[in-house]
């Protein structure tokens, strides 16, 4: 057997596990492959990656084929900066607009459709779009995340702009697990050793991560120049522990939302 596949979330979000790999503080004995979140969802699925990290809305919906890694997560509790529901109308009066989304996230498009399901007589159509940015850009409802989403925030109208983490926890009182690391269970089976090898190095990453946090910051700012305030704040927003009040989180939006030709909607 060769070595575990690998995916890797190509977003800045992941910097502060990711960095210590990059910067040879870590070592890890993988094939890594980089991409958006719902292209490492079906990699996952069609078994050509072994692990990595995956949207949470794929993790809940595929739980008995995918195992977490440890309490790997990426997390919230309030603002996100990075899943950002773009309009220049009010939730509540999009009526039966039609909204543009990414075809990037899962978990951002089944919290959005969750979180207007609350709102009455709220019926929106969702059209996935190669550019949500741009769609915003344009005047249209978006969704809009990942590294495009720190760009719209500093570009449109901050009264256009509503933060999915902050909209969670103003209704659930939790925080709101964006994405998960995870095994496909098969190989966990097959490979325990690798897996154990991965996960320990995982953890050490992490660990790294937060005890180096500027030079996560010089990764970032790498990757996706902006000022050194927005990633400190940034950083300090999301948490990579899935605790108590996170699982309680990942399964209260468990219950919200369901799996549906690998498209995530509203109960």
């Amino acid at each position: 057997m060769g070595k575990l596949r690998y995916g890797r979330i190509a977003y800045v979000n992941v910097a502060p596990v990711e960095t210590a790999f990059d910067v040879g503080a870590v070592a890890r004995e993988v094939e890594v492959f980089g991409a958006v979140p719902t292209e490492l969802n079906a990699a996952m699925s069609e078994g050509r990656i072994d692990a990595g990290a995956i949207s949470a809305a794929h993790y809940l919906a595929h739980r008995d084929r995918f195992a977490p890694l440890a309490d790997l997560c990426i997390a919230a509790d309030g603002p996100v900066r990075t899943v950002l529901f773009v309009s220049p109308k009010p939730p509540a009066l999009l009526g039966e607009s039609t909204i543009a989304v990414t075809s990037h996230s899962a978990s951002g498009r089944a919290l959005l459709a969750a979180l207007l399901s609350g709102f009455r007589d709220v019926r929106p159509r969702y059209e996935i779009v190669d550019d949500a940015l741009a769609a915003a850009r344009a005047g249209f409802p978006a969704l809009v995340i990942g590294d495009d989403a720190l760009v719209a925030r500093a570009e449109l109208p901050a009264a256009q702009i509503h933060d999915l983490g902050e909209a969670w926890r103003a209704w659930t009182g939790l925080p709101f697990v964006f994405a998960i690391w995870a095994v496909r269970r098969d190989v966990l089976a097959e490979q325990p050793l690798r897996v154990a090898a991965l996960t320990d190095a995982l953890i050490a990453a992490r660990a790294w991560g937060e005890a180096n946090r500027e030079a996560v910051i010089d990764a970032a700012i790498a990757q996706r120049p902006y000022h050194r305030g927005l990633y400190q704040d940034y950083f300090s927003r999301l948490s990579y522990r899935l605790d108590e009040r996170a699982g309680q989180g990942l399964e209260r939006f468990s219950t919200l939302f369901m799996p549906q030709d690998d498209t995530y909607v509203a109960r």
